[in-house]
């Protein structure tokens, strides 16, 4: 059996200015790229990548620790 390859990676930042600039996107939605973190194209700072699965569940993680904070400081 052979493994399959597949277009999905990590991007590089470059790659991933370059992407922004040829969609004019203003959020990153971007299926090809692995990564779940990367830089803003035109501000400081990081965004996470919509099109991959496990940015929901880093979203999760957070919500689940603000709530939990929240619950603990009443």
């Amino acid at each position: 059996m052979t493994k399959k390859s597949s277009s999905k990676r990590k991007w590089t930042a470059e790659e991933v200015q370059q992407w922004y600039r040829d969609t004019g996107a203003v959020t990153y939605v971007n299926p090809d790229d692995l990564n779940i973190v990367v830089k803003k194209y035109r501000r400081e700072g990081f965004t996470v990548n919509w099109a991959n699965p496990k940015a929901y569940l880093l979203l999760g993680a957070i919500l689940a620790v603000v709530v939990a904070v929240l619950h603990l400081l009443q």
